[in-house]
Formats: structure tokens, C-alpha cells, sequence
């Protein structure tokens, strides 16, 4: 393992940590898609859907995984 992606999984326990720490009912995401930026409130549940989409997507972009079935 890199020291690069060392760092990249000390980041994503980071943000693990604090989302699960992070008690509030509705967050506020901000998206930017074609030079438009749009903020808007999502609750818990979505919020948390999209920090594991987020995790999810930055480990498999920055290490080799095998998934066997």
C-alpha cells in the first residue's frame, strides 16, 4: 500500500467518524453541474447514503479490488 492511499483511508475514516458522530436530522449538500451550483437540504438517511456512495466510489478508484461472488 502507497503512502498516498494510506492517507486517502485515514481521510475516509475521518469522514466516516464524523458523519456517525454527526446526530442532525437534515444536512446541506452543495452540487455543482455545469458551472450551475445548487444547494439544497437532504435528511439523515440520504445524507448517509451519500457519504457510503462517496466512500465507496474513492476505494475503488484508488485501490484494486476483486469482488468475488
Amino acid at each position: 500500500m502507497t503512502q498516498k492511499q494510506k492517507e486517502l483511508l485515514t481521510y475516509i475514516h475521518y469522514i466516516l467518524e464524523m458523519n456517525i458522530k454527526d446526530k442532525s436530522e437534515t444536512f446541506e449538500h452543495t452540487v455543482e453541474e455545469n458551472g450551475v451550483v445548487e444547494t439544497f437540504e437532504i435528511n439523515r438517511e440520504k445524507h448517509l447514503e451519500e457519504v457510503m456512495y462517496w466512500t465507496a466510489q474513492e476505494i475503488k478508484k484508488h485501490f484494486e479490488i476483486t469482488i468475488e461472488q
